[in-house]
């Protein structure tokens, strides 16, 4: 008998493709869940819904009779907060509490450095994104069937965050060599990856209370990302950013751009979404971040292979000149995400 797995977060970059992925095995049938649901006769969701994550009663109705949740929601720190309450207390409600596989972030280590497992403790002050999936872990960690997943910078085809967007400044010369201020370690995991892991997660037994790093073992540096990056993208020579000109650019340009972004977005959206975007000091301090996750857990206990750099990024870069090209601007407001 086939599994319900019910995917929160359906239409993110990672909900979207753990539902294609079910869809497409031989086990598992797919409630895609996401507050615009997708047309009923969608091939790749044979079965969505329109849910309010952060409301009881909803929840609870979406969860009767599945066998698994997987937990991707995307929003602000207050979203993510209160989704994960609902979806905790509600499963702890059910005579049979479900497996939920819950996407986390590696910004749970906070400024740690170092090699990092997962039995790591945070360090410093958490971001308000990272604060909000400690306590979502902290949440889920009442839940003995529940396994939580730290994924480090997502990549590959339909990512927005750190695939569209690095893209777009390659492009624009914005990004490039940065010298010493971009000598800090990249944890890139490739999209397919992260649904691998997922999907074992959901059908290997005894993992309940467990957590994983999910990240290359060997992870370049972020000047080495940029390189490697711009040159499958055919965006080369790759711009040198002195160290001034990236400071001057972070704390003076882009608090500027981001309240002309706020303005457009409510009088102007079509001129919002030309806007260049910013980069903010918080992005600057993670291409400085000497942290390199630890994923030999994954390794042993999900038997996760990782997919090579030059082989992601090759895709990626092809996706992007396909599809998307040097003209889509996307939103990167907010706290610069690190995982899901």
């Amino acid at each position: 008998m086939k599994q319900s797995v019910l995917v929160l977060g359906a239409k993110g970059f990672i909900g979207s493709r753990v539902v294609k992925a079910l869809a497409a095995s031989d086990w598992a049938v797919p409630v895609a869940a996401s507050r615009r649901a997708l047309p009923p006769d969608s091939a790749d969701q044979p079965d969505s819904l329109r849910l309010d994550e952060n409301d009881v009663r909803q929840v609870r109705r979406a969860m009767e009779g599945v066998t698994s949740v997987v937990n991707c929601v995307l929003g602000s720190s207050a979203t993510i907060r209160t989704s994960a309450r609902v979806l905790f207390e509600v499963s702890r409600s059910m005579p049979r509490q479900p497996r939920i596989v819950h996407l986390s972030s590696m910004a749970v280590y906070g400024a740690a450095v170092g090699d990092v497992d997962e039995t790591a403790t945070p360090v410093g002050e958490l971001s308000a994104y990272g604060s909000a999936k400690l306590e979502s872990e902290r949440l889920a960690a009442a839940n003995p069937s529940v396994v939580i997943l730290r994924p480090g910078i997502d990549y590959g085809p339909d990512g927005a965050q750190w695939s569209e967007r690095i893209a777009q400044m390659l492009y624009a010369r914005r990004l490039g060599d940065l010298g010493a201020a971009g000598d800090g370690y990249c944890n890139l995991v490739y999209i397919d990856d992260i649904v691998e892991a997922i999907l074992r997660a959901l059908r290997s037994p005894n993992l309940g209370g467990k957590i994983f790093n999910l990240a290359s073992p060997d992870p370049p540096t972020w000047n080495e990302y940029f390189r490697d990056y711009a040159k499958a993208l055919g965006a080369v020579p790759l711009a040198r950013i002195g160290e001034r000109t990236l400071q001057i650019e972070s704390t003076i340009f882009a608090p500027s751009l981001k309240l002309v972004e706020i303005f457009l977005r409510r009088f102007g959206p079509r001129l919002a979404r030309r806007m260049p975007q910013a980069i903010p000091p918080s992005l600057v301090r993670l291409f400085q971040q000497e942290i390199k996750l630890k994923v030999g857990l994954a390794e042993a206990d999900l038997g996760l292979r990782w997919t090579p750099l030059e082989g992601g990024l090759r895709q990626t870069a092809l996706w992007y000149n396909r599809s998307i090209g040097q003209a889509k601007s996307v939103d990167i407001s907010g706290d610069d995400r690190v995982g899901n």
